[in-house]
């Protein structure tokens, strides 16, 4: 920034004690006080906290940035298909998740290790840095030179570093709520389970978790099923990949249900693992598309509009006659948003 007064010296300086210029006209001072306005204002732009964070704003990425706020400049538009045979905005995923999801698919399900082993550090600093960078952030990413090892540490980098957890904090013990004291019933024994008590229900459960799943943000709602839809496919060729049902729930658990007070619990963080394992293993009742998690007509405006104003808060939208709009996970395009990825430049 510049001096604190607008003015510096209106007369030439001495220089070293050498004979000093002859004193300026009043005219001159003019001139020069003008020009260390000018000169003034521009620092003070240039400092302008409201500048500088309107260009953050701008410059800012996706990794480490709340979803909420990067999808708007970087996403994908998940859109579906209803009864009428017309095509409808269903909602939004992060181009990162949805470029990494299709490539995954397409090119991963039968490498074994594929979530567990690491890519080369320097082509996931390579997909960072594109994946962050405006104004395309990763869309039209050409994955040639790149291995699937690197798409998938990038796409747990991204749900690793995000400032909350995919199920937010808010819903953290009403998602856990319903598995416990009934985790050895739900997903079979493990180690660090609490003991199981009295009877469990399991489609009690999963109506629970339907209902919960609806109740989130639009979203965080969307994020969620695309990424158990993708969980779901590698966990029916475990016997390929090794990704079983309690790996894939180990390794991206931090990222979907976690709370900062239990990361040194092996007790507390047992539940959330059981309780994604859960939810991945009965993912065909959690559907893309499924009643009650279409985006609603604000989130979808807010989205496009591409401002960097905090959402507005979100309702839960009823979808009638669309239910039954699914997209199974069992083909090569299976991850939502697949076709709009490659329709919007993916």
């Amino acid at each position: 920034m510049a001096n604190g007064g607008y003015g510096g010296p209106s007369t030439a300086r001495a220089n070293n004690g050498g004979p000093s210029a002859a004193p300026a006209t009043p005219q001159a001072e003019a001139v020069q006080s003008k020009r260390d306005l000018a000169s003034w204002w521009k620092g003070f732009k240039r400092g302008n906290p409201k500048g500088q964070e309107e260009k953050d704003i701008e410059s800012q990425g996706i990794f480490g940035v709340p979803l909420g706020q990067s999808i708007r400049y970087a996403n994908v538009a998940i859109s579906l298909v209803n009864e009428q045979g017309q095509s409808y905005i269903y909602g939004y995923v992060p181009i990162v998740v949805a470029k990494c999801g299709v490539y995954l698919k397409e090119k991963a399900t039968d490498v074994e290790g594929i979530f567990r082993l690491s890519g080369a550090e320097k082509r996931i600093k390579d997909l960072k840095q594109i994946f962050d960078s405006p104004d395309r952030y990763g869309k039209g990413l050409d994955w040639s030179g790149y291995t699937v090892h690197d798409a998938a540490n990038i796409l747990r980098r991204y749900f690793n570093q995000l400032p909350e957890p995919i199920i937010p904090l808010d819903f953290y013990e009403r998602f856990r709520a319903p598995l416990r004291n009934h985790q050895a019933s739900a997903v079979g024994p493990m180690d660090a389970q609490g003991p199981d008590i009295g009877h469990f229900d399991t489609d009690a459960a999963i109506r629970t978790y339907q209902m919960l799943i609806t109740e989130l943000p639009p979203l965080n709602r969307q994020l969620l099923l695309y990424i158990l839809d993708l969980l779901a496919v590698f966990a029916s060729k475990s016997d390929l990949n090794k990704m079983t049902t309690p790996n894939l729930a180990a390794i991206f658990q931090p990222g979907l249900l976690s709370h900062p007070t239990h990361d040194l619990s092996p007790p507390a963080y047992r539940l959330s693992q059981d309780v994604l394992m859960f939810l991945i293993e009965n993912q065909d009742s959690f559907l893309i598309g499924m009643q009650g998690t279409e985006a609603d007509e604000a989130t979808v405006q807010d989205v496009q509009s591409g401002a960097n104003s905090p959402l507005k808060a979100p309702t839960t939208p009823t979808i009638p006659a669309r239910s039954k709009t699914v997209i199974s996970r069992s083909g090569s395009t299976a991850s939502a948003g697949a076709d709009s990825v490659r329709r919007f430049g993916g």
